[in-house]
């Protein structure tokens, strides 16, 4: 039997444009361009969801504001305070499923792979997070610079 397929997507600099955001004194709420048409094409692939950091509503103000929240059923939505201290439940929630972990900060990644081998992580190279990262030994299973190359990688994943 082929294992359900759910990609937990975090929002800032990977969904949601940050920088513009910050520019505007937090006023102009975007998405990168590639956002909504590949939450789209996603739908009948696999189930989305949102693994985020930050306070709770206002990270929600953000997929309310660009109108993308109703691609993420609550269940599968986990904003929080730290992702380190909730990312073994998370990893747990999923466990039956082939899980897709985008993210632009590799330390998250890197922990959800010593923490869950199968999962599959993949780096969005956006962002100060990217840009910064400090070197590691740590190889995310794909990295990418768009969202729409996510999409190749899910389909193809079994």
């Amino acid at each position: 039997m082929k294992k359900q397929k759910i990609i937990l997507f975090d929002i800032d600099y990977t969904l949601f444009d940050t920088d513009i955001f910050k520019e505007s004194h937090l006023e102009t709420y975007s998405l990168y361009s590639e956002v909504s048409e590949m939450l789209a094409s996603l739908q009948g692939i696999a189930k989305i969801g949102i693994f985020s950091e930050g306070i709770h509503e206002f990270q929600k103000a953000k997929l309310l504001k660009t109108k993308i929240h109703d691609h993420f059923p609550e269940e599968h939505l986990h904003i929080v305070a730290k992702k380190d201290d909730t990312l073994l439940g998370i990893l747990k929630k999923y466990a039956d499923c082939t899980l897709f972990l985008v993210d632009d900060k590799l330390s998250i990644l890197e922990a959800a792979k010593k923490q869950a081998p199968s999962t599959v992580t993949i780096w969005i190279k956006r962002g100060p997070y990217a840009i910064n990262q400090s070197q590691t030994d740590f190889l995310p299973d794909a990295t990418v610079t768009s969202l729409n190359e996510v999409l190749p990688i899910v389909a193809n994943t079994n």
